[in-house]
């Protein structure tokens, strides 16, 4: 089979049950849902070989490709920090409905445009820069089978929307949810997407 690549969201984790936005002040692990529900996706993968596994260095993501490697008895998962949450600056570590509150104007442009990062924080298409590294990277060492990489939602949308070629102001149209993922394949010298078939958790 030519080369696949699996991007998965980590997940559930403390911050997300507290609707909390982390990046970097704080490193939440995944909750007993969290761990369920990746052991559940992970299982119906079990027919397809992996080569190789990739992670976020945060807790939340290193213990979800943990959970993955344990399921493929792979004994190394590899910690890559192009696959890093998004660096959200003075947003980081603040409660959702804290700053709808206090910083609402910022925190509604920042969703409508991701190129208006909070203070300190990270453009969508930096995000989209990096993991696209990562995926030529992945591919100059392997050309078929299939890697895991395990990642942040925010990497999702940006490597969704710059596969896509679609403006970065349509991320706030998008929504992965935990364990949710996207498979990229490289066809000559682009990638694409793949539709996955809904699996409910």
């Amino acid at each position: 089979m030519p080369l696949s690549i699996l991007l998965v969201r980590h997940g559930e984790s403390e911050a997300n049950i507290r609707n909390m936005i982390v990046s970097d002040r704080f490193d939440p692990r995944l909750t007993d849902r969290g761990r369920r529900d990746t052991e559940a996706l992970a299982e119906k993968w079990q027919e397809k070989p992996i080569r190789a596994i990739y992670a976020s260095p945060l807790a939340r993501t290193m213990e979800t490709a943990r959970i993955w490697a344990d399921q493929f008895h792979i004994g190394m998962v590899h910690s890559d920090d192009r696959l890093h949450e998004i660096h959200l600056g003075s947003f980081d570590g603040h409660i959702i409905d804290d700053l709808l509150q206090n910083q609402s104007q910022n925190y509604e442009r920042w969703k409508a445009d991701p190129e208006s990062p909070p203070e300190g924080g990270e453009k969508l298409s930096a995000v989209w820069a990096r993991l696209h590294e990562f995926l030529l990277t992945v591919c100059e060492h392997d050309d078929s089978g299939l890697i895991v990489g395990i990642t942040h939602a925010d990497c999702l949308k940006a490597v969704t929307l710059g596969i896509l070629h679609s403006p970065w102001n349509s991320a706030q149209y998008l929504h992965f949810a935990n364990v949710a993922g996207i498979l990229v394949e490289r066809v000559n010298t682009r990638f694409q997407l793949h539709a996955l078939p809904i699996i409910p958790l």
